[in-house]
């Protein structure tokens, strides 16, 4: 027969672990860092577009920015906004900082290859 002092030990037990694990979980962002999420582009894709709009989701966040310039962050978190690319190579930097003063850099390298051509036509008639 099973003593019921060792299954009052084990019921502590595990109610501490699911206790401890409650506070981790709640409080995750304070030693982690605020997550950050770009959820429009994927880092190494090559876009056909010379505008780039550039979305995502940073909870906690006190600031976003995108190559240095502020952008504005909603109460759920999401942020929304874009970049003119050069043709070729670029490089995006989003920065977050969270409400604890913990600082993330997400760095995307893109390639934009515009298929939209410029107007030449000097055919033009005027009326």
């Amino acid at each position: 027969m099973m003593k019921i002092p060792n299954l009052q030990k084990i019921i502590i037990f595990f109610g501490a672990v699911a206790v401890i694990g409650l506070i981790f979980y709640n409080t995750k962002d304070l030693f982690l860092g605020a997550p950050l999420s770009i959820v429009t582009v994927k880092d190494g894709a090559t876009v056909t577009d010379s505008f780039l709009p550039i979305s995502g989701i940073a909870k906690h966040s006190s600031s976003v920015a995108i190559n240095g310039r502020v952008v504005a962050v909603a109460k759920n978190g999401s942020f929304a906004d874009g970049v003119v690319l050069s043709p070729g190579y670029n490089i995006i930097e989003i920065a977050e900082q969270d409400r604890f003063g913990k600082e993330k850099y997400k760095v995307l390298h893109l390639v934009a290859e515009p298929t939209s051509e410029v107007a030449t036509s000097l055919n033009i008639h005027y009326q």
